[in-house]
Parts: C-alpha cells; structure tokens; sequence
C-alpha cells in the first residue's frame, strides 16, 4: 500500500530579525486613472515602478524586482513586442535607472545577494541582466506558466522573454522550496508564509491572480515597522481602502480574475486592521511618496 506523507505542517514564528527598506522610484508608465480603480478619473496618472531595495544585517542587499531598464526599450523595437511599449508608453530618466540609484548609495551590482521576482511582468524584471551575480527567488508555479506561453500569449501577458538572464536556469531557486510558516494574527487572513532567507526576516506571501503565483514580500524595517511589498495584487492603496477594484478589461492580462478579488478582499481586510502593516503597492505613487520621498 503507498503511503501518502503529508507536507509538513506551518511552524509558529519567533521574534522576527530586522532589516532596512528604502522603495525606489525606477521609471513609470501611463494609464488612466480608471483602468486600474473603479470610478477613478479618465485622466492619464502616472504608474511608478517601484523596486524595494532590503539591507540584511547578514546577507547583505537584496531587491524586490527591478523596475524598468534600457533592456525594455530593446526588446520592444520589434513587432509584435513594440505593441506592449505603444500601448504602455514607458518612461525612465537617466538618474532613475536602477543602476545609477545603487551606485548613488555605495551599492554595485555585484553587492546585490538576492533579488525577489513578484512576477515576470516586464515592468518587474526589465533589469534583471543587470545583476549577473544575484540569486534569484521566484515561485515555482509563476516560473512554470511563463515557460508555457507562446510569443503572443507572452505579449498579452506582458511578459518580455528576452529580459530573462542566459543563465537563469542556474540562479534561479524557488519560494516553495522554504520553510512553511505560520505568519500569525497580524497578517490575518493570510495562512501561510514562507520564511525566505531562514531567519524568518522575510516572509514570502502567495498573491494568485494578478498572476499565476505572486510573491508578496513581508519584513519588518527599523524605521516604518512591518511592511508588505505587494506587488500587483492592488495598484494602489486607495483602491484597497475604498475596495475599488481594476475595471473588467484588466482582466485581459489577469492569470485570474476570481482569485485576484480573493486576493485584493484579503488585502483590504488587512488593511483594516488597527495592527496592520505598511502594504506597499508597486504602483502606488501616494504611498511611495508618503514613505520615501
């Protein structure tokens, strides 16, 4: 008879270990207001990249994504590629490249130890070949439905392939393969947590349906106090506090649209929360500004 092992069951966390959180602002893009929050303007408002950069008292710096690069307006010269940069009209000042903001602060690229991939949309991973020594963490089933797509689904998806390293295969590891956490009350109603580093200083979070399988980032900074990096599972945190979600049409680049407003419900219940910790929308330009500007 075979035996059936269950996975192991969420350990309780300790005390977590503190690092430091600085967002950066790396390029943007337009969009009406409306697209991505109900009842919103028809007004075109910026849509800022925003790229977390983490010091570990231990391992160093690590990223969570990239945000824009050159490597984007590379691989959209072309048809059908060139369709994704008319459509999102992309914008990057010389002094907001990634780059030049680590290099600003005393940082080489070769001083990043990890960089945390929310998902593969191209304005998450454009500066990934800028990083040929960082170790990569992505979730296993994000990485699996990329690697499924055909070039026009890619498109539709807003996945770029040519902004993938060469060697991706050798330096990427995978969330599902950490320790499985039980994160506690306060980031109810999230179950589980994955603790990314060992130490339990960064939490991953599975966000499904923007994508196939987000990774939510959860950490606690010696200045703000809890945070969670969010990524796309809500463009901004206004639509979170009024529960404004996307107009049906982003649903045409959603993985999934009932398992994005599970998501987005879930982070809004959060939100409310007296406890609750800073949430940081990667597209959130009030609350970039509000937290580091």
């Amino acid at each position: 008879m075979q035996v059936v092992q269950e996975p192991p069951a969420a350990q309780p966390r300790r005390q977590e270990t503190r690092v430091s959180l600085e967002v950066l602002r790396v390029g943007y893009c337009n969009h009406p207001e409306c697209v991505a929050m109900r009842g919103g303007s028809l007004r075109s408002v910026e849509f800022p990249a925003l790229v977390g950069l983490i010091r570990h008292p231990s391992r160093g710096y690590l990223l969570y994504d990239t945000g824009y690069a050159e490597h984007f307006f590379r691989a959209t010269r072309k048809l059908p590629e060139c369709l994704y940069a008319r459509v999102t009209p992309v914008h990057l000042k010389p002094e907001e490249t990634l780059l030049r903001q680590l290099a600003d602060r005393g940082i080489q690229a070769s001083d990043i130890d990890t960089i945390c991939i929310s998902h593969f949309h191209a304005d998450h991973i454009a500066g990934l070949r800028d990083f040929p020594r960082a170790r990569l963490l992505a979730m296993r089933a994000e990485v699996q439905t990329v690697r499924r797509m055909g070039r026009l689904q890619r498109l539709q998806r807003a996945f770029l392939q040519e902004l993938l390293p060469l060697d991706l295969d050798e330096r990427l590891e995978f969330v599902e393969d950490c320790a499985v956490l039980d994160p506690g009350p306060r980031l109810h109603p999230f179950q589980q947590a994955y603790d990314l580093l060992g130490d339990q200083s960064l939490l991953g979070i599975d966000l499904p349906g923007h994508t196939r399988s987000q990774l939510g980032l959860v950490g606690c900074d010696e200045r703000l106090g809890s945070f969670f990096l969010i990524g796309d599972a809500a463009w901004s945190r206004r639509a979170l506090q009024e529960d404004r979600k996307p107009m049906a049409i982003t649903s045409l680049v959603f993985d999934n649209r009932r398992r994005y407003d599970q998501t987005f419900d879930q982070l809004a219940q959060l939100l409310s929360e007296p406890a609750a910790p800073h949430l940081i929308p990667s597209h959130c330009l009030a609350t970039w500004q509000e937290l580091f500007a």
